[in-house]
């Protein structure tokens, strides 16, 4: 599942699969919420696992990740935007944001342009592969890759 606009927020829930479902993956097992095997498919123990956590922080307990659940779950957005994942073809503030990130942790995204473009994927998937403790690794940037790119 995963958007094409900077300004979308990207809802997960059962049936979902792809690069945002290993983040959600990795941030439950992270907090305590073990989802099974980050694989990238959101199944029923992933959707058990959001029900707990939903339930911990007294949120509506649908196991569906929107909003609401992206926000308690504590990690860095762009422009405080909970659920928003970045891709190549997006641009924006968000994606300038991100570029500067890399740029500061030498991964040369390029021309600071707010433009997603080959050369900003290509650090992205350096900067995903150099150490950030648990991400997918696929060019996406979701929490995981935000917090490493911005220092959080």
């Amino acid at each position: 599942m995963s958007t094409s606009s900077t300004h979308a927020i990207v809802v997960l829930q059962k049936g979902a699969v792809g690069p945002e479902v290993v983040d959600l993956q990795y941030i439950l097992q992270v907090r305590g919420f073990a989802p099974g095997a980050a694989d990238g498919d959101f199944g029923p123990k992933t959707e058990a696992a959001v029900i707990r956590f939903q339930k911990s922080k007294n949120l509506l307990q649908d196991g569906i990740v929107g909003r609401q659940t992206w926000t308690a779950m504590g990690y860095a957005w762009p422009n405080s935007n909970p659920g928003q994942f970045l891709r190549q073809g997006d641009s924006g503030n968000a994606v300038r944001m991100l570029q500067q990130g890399l740029k500061s942790k030498n991964f040369d995204p390029g021309t600071i342009n707010g433009i997603f473009g080959l050369r900003t994927r290509a650090a992205v998937i350096r900067l995903q592969t150099a150490g950030i403790p648990v991400s997918n690794t696929q060019a996406v940037v979701g929490p995981l890759t935000w917090g490493s790119a911005l220092g959080c």
